[in-house]
């Protein structure tokens, strides 16, 4: 049987200095390590987007000044940025906001020591789960190759200092696949997260770029919750929209909260909360 391979091309600005010509090398030797997917490395000279999508339309990565972006398209980008993870944090230090999935994290009923993100998406979440919880260790699942790529990388180059003082220590391991064909990593774990944000679309600047090259199926939300129920010992956290019918019929227990359409959940599974 053949197996589908994947297509990247690789380039930088159109004047690359010393460090963004280290991330192309750093970058390339790691594209190296996954076996379906194929790469080219593109000499950017003057040449725009629009003229490296005129008579090629293979996803291209770019590394700039300001970060790794992603383009499936000449008119549709994918490029990890902070958002309101900052923000959150910040607020989080100075003890006047817990966040929602942080407060559902720090539960003194079980162990931290091991969490999923099993739909990494934009990263923010796991970037705020990283920074408030300095003793855990992560594995961000992400079974869109490009999108785990883009955003893996972007989060090394947007957080440099944060790489030097977390990432390096293999704290996070971003992972190209699905929970499911990770029954090992599952069963290891003390919480897994997880955000099928496709099921009802919030249309905003987050998401809009992934909504474009993901097809969503909630089938495959419930393959993959009912292989959690059915291997994890553990706490499940789920962020949903509102309408989401995962929320009944998995019988998780939901923080509502006002002015927003999602809402942090969580369910415990074969533990007794003490």
């Amino acid at each position: 049987m053949t197996i589908a391979r994947l297509h990247l091309r690789i380039t930088t600005c159109v004047k690359p200095d010393a460090l963004i010509l280290k991330y192309l090398n750093d970058i390339v030797n790691d594209i190296k390590s996954y076996h379906d997917v194929t790469f080219e490395v593109i000499n950017r000279r003057k040449l725009t987007i629009k003229n490296l999508f005129d008579n090629n339309s293979t996803p291209l990565l770019v590394i700039q000044q300001t970060g790794v972006v992603l383009y499936t398209s000449v008119d549709n980008k994918i490029f990890y940025h902070e958002n309101t993870t900052r923000v959150k944090y910040k607020a989080y230090q100075s003890k006047d906001h817990v966040p929602p999935l942080v407060e559902l994290i720090q539960d003194e009923k079980i162990e931290t020591k091991i969490i999923i993100d099993a739909t990494m998406g934009m990263g923010n979440d796991l970037l705020l789960m990283a920074m408030t919880m300095p003793d855990s260790r992560f594995y961000a699942f992400e079974e869109n190759f490009y999108i785990h790529f883009a955003i893996k990388w972007g989060i090394q180059f947007y957080y440099q200092e944060l790489y030097d003082g977390i990432l390096k220590t293999e704290r996070i391991q971003f992972v190209y696949g699905n929970i499911i064909n990770n029954i090992s990593i599952l069963k290891e774990a003390d919480i897994i997260y997880l955000d099928p944000m496709y099921e009802e679309t919030v249309e905003t600047s987050n998401i809009a770029s992934l909504v474009k090259v993901v097809t969503h199926n909630i089938q495959d939300d419930r393959q993959l919750l009912n292989t959690i129920f059915e291997h994890f010992t553990g706490k499940v956290i789920l962020r949903a929209h509102f309408k989401s019918r995962l929320i009944h019929e998995y019988q998780f227990k939901m923080n509502i909260r006002k002015q927003t359409k999602t809402h942090y959940g969580y369910r415990y599974n074969k533990i007794l909360a003490k």
